[in-house]
C-alpha cells in the first residue's frame, strides 16, 4: 500500500488501528454511561492526545518523528444518597437493614433477639 499521510480520516489504518479502536471504545463507555445514567448531569469526557517526539541524528538534525497516542475516558464518580448510620464508642458504624432511615429502629427479630416473644 502506498505511503498515507496520517490524519484522523487515517488513523483506523495506522498501527493496525490500534488507536482508533480505543477512541470508539472510549466513546462507546461514554454513551453507555449516559443512557445508564440520564439524571447525571455533569459531561462525560472522552479524549485523544497525540504525543510526538522527534527522533535526531547523532549531529542533532531531526529525521522523523514517533508518535504515540493516549486515550482516555473520563465519566462522572458513582455515588449513593446518604443515609444515617449509628456509631459505636469501638469505632463501629451500624445500621437497620429494614429502616436505612433510622438505624436505631427496632424491629420484630431484634426484640426476638433481646428474649421477647416475636409475633407470628
Amino acid at each position: 500500500m502506498a505511503r498515507q499521510t496520517l490524519s484522523l480520516d487515517t488513523l483506523d489504518q495506522f498501527d493496525f488501528g490500534k488507536a482508533s479502536a480505543a477512541f470508539s471504545m472510549a466513546l462507546e463507555k461514554a454513551v453507555r454511561d449516559c443512557l445508564d445514567r440520564p439524571g447525571e448531569k455533569k459531561a462525560r469526557e472522552v479524549s485523544l492526545v497525540a504525543k510526538l517526539t522527534p527522533v535526531l541524528l547523532q549531529d542533532g538534525d531531526v529525521v522523523d518523528c514517533e508518535i504515540g497516542f493516549t486515550i482516555g475516558c473520563g465519566v462522572p464518580k458513582w455515588q449513593t444518597a446518604a443515609r444515617p448510620v449509628g456509631a459505636t464508642t469501638g469505632g463501629q458504624l451500624f445500621f437497620q437493614e429494614l429502616a436505612p432511615d433510622n438505624p436505631d429502629q427496632m424491629t420484630v427479630d431484634d426484640f426476638a433477639e433481646e428474649g421477647g416473644e416475636a409475633a407470628e
